[in-house]
């Protein structure tokens, strides 16, 4: 076999097939129904490119069956950035050597069922290629393997394999012998193909199946819920928050990113400190009640004019919140930070994205290694008096007592001066998933939850974004819907007056049910 160089960056490629009901994770329709199989195969799918991004940002593919045609797979090359190929071949085996054969080199292949399969064993494998190793492989738990690496194409390897079968890795090491190839083996991961294996999932919160999927008939008329009763819309009250998305670029990707932030996903572009100023003066010129101007990505400090945008803010005399995940780029802009609190105080906030008060469970969803980085954000913070609060979420299983009293173990250690029993200083988000079963809200729930429309955020908030390859920004009626275009309400602050409908799963989870805003 050809000693071929290896790539420090060696590609990955990903084999998914698209989310069709009916004939995705067909061994779990009896367990989910064919709508819920296929939602827990996307979610799937979208795990594997979150943990391939960690470990390799800029190296890997995502090869497509039957076609990349399907909008889903559109939807995962805009939202994370990657390319799209076209599986082609008779079996897996087949399609798997043609991208062998078109890489001609160095390439590690993976499926998308092992939620375990994370950057340590990606960079595992990598260094067992860089090290010289003629093939790298993950066994699965059921006998097949979940990760293949090669330095070159070896088409024995995909030839008169039992696939699907538990004989998979043992045939593929008689085969690795007869070639007298040499290998490295990861420790064995499991997969999600059957029942028993949805137990396992319990420590991917954001995987879970949460029993059925979302019914499709909800939430498609503006007007009408599927049951035929009149949907709750929410009248703009007071206009006193209005959001400002920098950009969906981020320096980290998250597992379940509420926009799938990412560093490459930049569906939403750099705003401009001239496009904000524009809406900072229609909100003077109109005399709007606005207070506070909240700053959100993607992360806000990768945008090189979010100094001049907070300026302009505090300048005014506006309240400015920025939400970070207080790692490097914020760590870089230290010292102008110090120099705008010096000007403005407690006039300027930061919310730290800090997921969990247990650094496993954080880099979890943030990824190996970023808990410290931001805890030294957090202390810089604390150290300079500046105001800030924290954002947690709720995945971990815990109960909300429980985990505030783990934050405030962690507060106390770290001698920051903040109340984790504050649900202010400390703000506790739902997770959300818009293939999870919710309840549509009707205009008869707010007697029925004991609510008042007025305390929905679309009541007294907007947010402006800058789309990809658009001329001017746009304003949308919430933070969590910058892709869906029925939430976008116009160009113009006044164009975006008009009542919002709760026409989304987010507005019941988050919002109705969760009572989360983003702006307290």
């Amino acid at each position: 076999m050809p000693r071929a160089k290896i790539d420090p960056a060696c590609p990955i490629a990903i084999f998914a097939r698209a989310p069709v009901a009916g004939a995705a994770k067909t061994r779990l329709i009896p367990h989910l129904g064919a709508e819920g199989a296929a939602a827990l195969h996307a979610r799937l799918v979208e795990h594997t490119l979150a943990q391939v991004q960690r470990a390799e940002p800029n190296a890997a593919t995502l090869w497509c069956s039957p076609d990349i045609d399907h909008p889903f797979f559109r939807h995962c090359a805009t939202h994370f950035g990657i390319d799209l190929q076209a599986q082609k071949g008779a079996d897996l085996g087949a399609r798997m050597l043609g991208a062998f054969e078109q890489a001609n080199g160095p390439l590690i292949l993976i499926g998308t069922d092992a939620p375990a399969l994370g950057p340590d064993l990606l960079r595992e494998a990598r260094a067992a290629l860089a090290a010289g190793k003629d093939a790298v492989f993950c066994p699965a738990e059921d006998g097949g393997y979940a990760l293949i690496g090669l330095r070159a194409p070896v088409p024995s390897l995909f030839e008169k394999i039992d696939w699907g079968s538990d004989r998979v890795m043992a045939q593929t090491r008689q085969r690795l012998a007869q070639l007298n190839l040499s290998w490295h083996e990861t420790a064995p991961v499991w997969d999600v193909d059957r029942p028993e294996d949805l137990q396992r999932l319990w420590s991917f919160p954001h995987l879970h199946s949460h029993g059925q999927g979302l019914d499709p008939k909800k939430f498609r008329d503006p007007f009408v819920t599927a049951k035929g009763e009149k949907r709750a819309q929410i009248d703009l009250h007071a206009l006193e928050t209005l959001w400002i998305n920098t950009g969906t670029l981020c320096n980290i990707a998250c597992a379940h990113c509420y926009i799938e932030s990412s560093p490459r996903n930049d569906a939403l572009a750099y705003i401009s400190a001239a496009e904000v100023a524009t809406y900072l003066d229609e909100i003077e010129r109109e005399d709007l009640p606005v207070k506070l101007i909240g700053f959100t990505g993607g992360e806000p400090f990768l945008n090189r004019d979010l100094k001049i945008m907070l300026e302009d803010c505090l300048s005014r005399g506006f309240a400015a919140l920025v939400l970070t995940n207080a790692m490097k780029p914020m760590h870089l802009a230290r010292e102008w930070l110090l120099a705008l609190k010096e000007r403005h105080g407690a006039q300027l906030k930061l919310r730290i994205s800090l997921d969990h008060y247990a650094p496993q469970w954080h880099e979890r969803e943030r990824g190996e290694g970023s808990f410290e980085p931001t805890m030294e954000g957090l202390r810089w913070l604390t150290q300079n008096g500046f105001a800030f609060d924290i954002a947690g979420r709720l995945f971990s299983g815990e109960s909300e007592a429980s985990l505030r009293a783990g934050y405030g173990d962690l507060f106390a250690r770290e001698k920051i001066d903040l109340d984790a029993q504050d649900p202010i200083a400390l703000m506790l988000f739902p997770e959300m998933d818009a293939q999870a079963d919710v309840p549509e809200i009707t205009e008869a729930c707010w007697d029925i939850l004991g609510k008042s429309p007025r305390d929905i955020m679309c009541a007294s908030s907007r947010m402006v974004v800058k789309r990809k390859g658009a001329d001017k920004p746009a304003v949308l009626a919430c933070t969590l819907l910058a892709y869906d275009e029925r939430f976008e309400l116009g160009r113009t602050l006044a164009e975006a007056v008009r009542p919002v409908a709760l026409n989304h799963p987010h507005c019941a989870k988050f919002c109705v049910l969760g009572g989360a805003a983003c702006s307290r």
